[in-house]
């Protein structure tokens, strides 16, 4: 999800679209990042390339995203988990980008004939509610 400050200069819309997001100072996650590999994804579906974005800086955690936007008039990709409480304090927008989902897949590895236990009782619970995830 696009995130800025509260106090950013790039709140003009609560939207914008994925051709919007060329003009737009980003603030991304490291390469081999699962976030960042989702947003690549995402761009694609819209004929856009990482490389034609304006990319200030990747940095290697979340919390440092975080951090750097509060300094910067930029936008950043992150995990909507990862913000929650900033969403709720009101440090951190939400902008939301027309048509462009940025779902992660997850998959489960287990050593066959390895079920059961607590790591079954996981994996259950999150095929039941792998859309609230």
């Amino acid at each position: 999800m696009a995130v800025v400050h509260s106090n950013s200069r790039l709140i003009k819309s609560d939207e914008i679209t994925p051709q919007d997001l060329l003009n737009i100072p980003l603030v991304l996650r490291e390469r081999g990042s699962g976030t960042l590999d989702v947003f690549e994804r995402a761009l694609l579906q819209h004929n856009l390339k990482l490389s034609s974005l304006n990319v200030l800086m990747y940095l290697g955690s979340t919390e440092s995203i975080k951090l750097f936007l509060e300094h910067t008039d930029c936008m950043g990709i992150v995990s909507i988990r990862s913000v929650h409480k900033e969403l709720v304090t009101g440090s951190l927008r939400v902008i939301e980008i027309k048509e462009m989902s940025m779902n992660r897949e997850f998959n489960f590895v287990q050593l066959q004939g390895q079920e059961g236990g607590l790591s079954q009782v996981f994996m259950r619970f999150a095929s039941h509610h792998n859309k609230n995830l």
